[in-house]
């Protein structure tokens, strides 16, 4: 199907049983994109970057083809930040790149799944290609993260495609160093928190009203993880990691507990209070511990 031009990201899969299939499904939706004016780039073997060269004809010296060594696999600290400065040549960018046969199935999905949930915004189409014979592992992940298709009539929705889930299970190392950590025992030690999450939004160039509410997130999540846990048992702990003019991004680890909250005897959404002041709010939970995990992006 096709539309007006799109503003957010648009991530497509695709895919493929060697060059000559990859072409034929991905060209239409490159052609279509360079009469657009994207900034266009396709990363991949030589073999298929050949193939696309002769299929797009003069349109394809209007396209980049970084070689394959540049590409940031999503289990990379930078991958995300490697994807918003895709965004940075203030017009519309369009990437095609194939999936490595060495990428893990979790690394994968780690790195589709963060696309999907914290860069909507960007003025981005990726079209990520997988080829059939790879990993069936991976071909699966391929199959549920991407929302939409390229096919040689144009975009289609992917019936296979599932949202991810509230609990995200991404690394944290995704989203840049690490600019403090604060034992939690109890309420006391949240100023100490504020004045450490201030401190890293500084650094990461939020400002003003941005800085006021990164901080009102992180706290009130801290308040929720502190009066759900244990007084006898084990403290929390918050990490948090800036990544400079990109994003802010706090998680705060302690014991599992029960974090329902009730209203009048109606359920509502236990983070229901932070989401307004943070980019994105989760909850990952696995056996024995929880983590509350704040992202506020630029």
């Amino acid at each position: 199907m096709t539309g007006p031009a799109p503003e957010g990201l648009v991530h497509l899969g695709l895919v493929y049983d060697g060059p000559d299939d990859l072409v034929r499904q991905a060209v239409p939706e490159l052609r279509r994109r360079i009469a657009a004016g994207d900034a266009v780039s396709v990363t991949a073997d030589r073999a298929t970057v050949r193939r696309v060269r002769e299929e797009l004809g003069p349109a394809g010296e209007r396209v980049e083809y970084p070689p394959p060594s540049t590409t940031v696999t999503p289990s990379e600290p930078a991958f995300l930040a490697t994807v918003r400065g895709w965004a940075g040549s203030g017009r519309r960018t369009t990437v095609l790149g194939c999936c490595p046969a060495s990428m893990s199935a979790a690394e994968c999905g780690f790195g589709e799944d963060a696309l999907n949930a914290v860069l909507g915004d960007l003025p981005l189409t990726l079209i990520c290609c997988c080829r059939r014979d790879l990993d069936p592992g991976l071909l699966a992940v391929a199959r549920r993260t991407h929302p939409l298709l390229a096919t040689p009539i144009g975009t289609t929705d992917n019936p296979d495609y599932r949202a991810p889930a509230t609990a995200c299970p991404a690394p944290a190392a995704l989203w840049g160093a690490v600019a403090g950590r604060v034992d939690l025992d109890g309420t006391g030690d949240l100023a100490e928190l504020r004045r450490c999450v201030a401190a890293a939004a500084g650094r990461t160039g939020l400002e003003g009203d941005a800085v006021r509410a990164a901080v009102l997130a992180v706290h009130e999540a801290a308040v929720l993880a502190v009066r759900r846990r244990d007084p006898d048992g084990p403290g929390l702990v918050v990490e948090i990691r800036a990544e400079p003019g990109r994003s802010l991004f706090s998680e705060i680890v302690g014991p599992r507990a029960p974090l329902d909250d009730h209203l009048d005897g109606h359920h509502t959404d236990p983070l229901g209070r932070l989401r307004p002041f943070c980019t994105e709010a989760l909850v990952l939970d696995d056996a024995e511990h929880r983590a509350v995990r704040v992202l506020s992006t630029m």
